[in-house]
């Protein structure tokens, strides 16, 4: 993954506010020249979190990766990272669609003898080049914001896999309904994924807990682990430590 300089993790930053800005504001916000911002944007660009438009930059549509990339990026980057300690070399393991996920898939270039199933199509495009690594894009229904395959279909190939681990990112936890995502036809995809796999493995930022989704795809019981940032409250903490759920902390 890309290592971001103080100033371009600071305009991730502004972006996760305000949308969108000109190289202008950002010139003059950082003290800097215009060629220098047209570098820094450029950078971020290649990296799929900004939109270059004219005179500025602006995020992706709100249904798309990279949009959601830029939001709390630090917090998500740590999260990326840590969730790498449970990936070994010679695991299958399955990556759902989310923005902690798509990170974590760029770091995946230092194990061996990995098989990479995903129903994602931008997560599969972050996933390094390497001999070591096999990669599986679970046909079905294209979702294009998003780029997810849902429906029947991914099902029925999932007939055809076995995975150790799935990791997948989450819109929602909240203990009673347990975890949620806000668009039905992905949920009922989740679900099965949950079902299938020897240990499910949430990476989510801490502004999850307590929100709801459109639907429920898992209780909270069913979760192996989730590694979140040190913005979870302790009340969380508390709940998820109960319901048998191994948490940690990234960061």
């Amino acid at each position: 993954m890309t290592n971001f300089n103080q100033r371009q993790n600071d305009i991730i930053k502004i972006l996760g506010s305000r949308k969108q800005v000109s190289v202008k504001e950002l010139s003059e916000e950082f003290t800097v020249s215009s060629v220098t911002i047209r570098t820094d944007l450029g950078i971020l660009e290649e990296q799929g979190l900004v939109i270059r438009t004219h005179g500025g930059v602006e995020l992706p549509s709100s249904d798309n990766l990279s949009r959601r990339l830029a939001q709390n990026y630090a917090q998500k980057s740590s999260i990326a990272e840590a969730a790498l300690r449970f990936v070994s070399s010679g695991d299958s393991i399955l990556l759902e669609s989310g923005s902690c996920v798509a990170l974590m898939a760029r770091l995946l270039g230092g194990k061996r003898r990995l098989t990479i199933t995903t129903n994602n199509a931008f997560v599969a495009r972050q996933i390094p080049k390497s001999q070591d690594l096999k990669v599986v894009l679970i046909g079905g229904v294209f979702q294009q914001e998003s780029e997810t395959m849902v429906g029947g279909m991914v099902k029925e190939y999932l007939n055809y896999f076995n995975f150790d681990k799935v990791f997948m990112g989450v819109d929602g936890i909240v203990p009673e309904y347990g975890v949620m995502c806000r668009d039905i036809e992905r949920a009922e995809v989740m679900a099965e994924f949950v079902d299938r796999a020897g240990e499910v493995i949430l990476l989510t930022d801490s502004t999850k807990f307590g929100r709801m989704g459109l639907k429920t795809f898992s209780p909270l019981e069913k979760i192996s682990r989730i590694v979140t940032d040190s913005g979870i409250s302790d009340e969380a903490k508390e709940t998820i430590t109960k319901a048998g759920v191994e948490l940690l902390i990234a960061g």
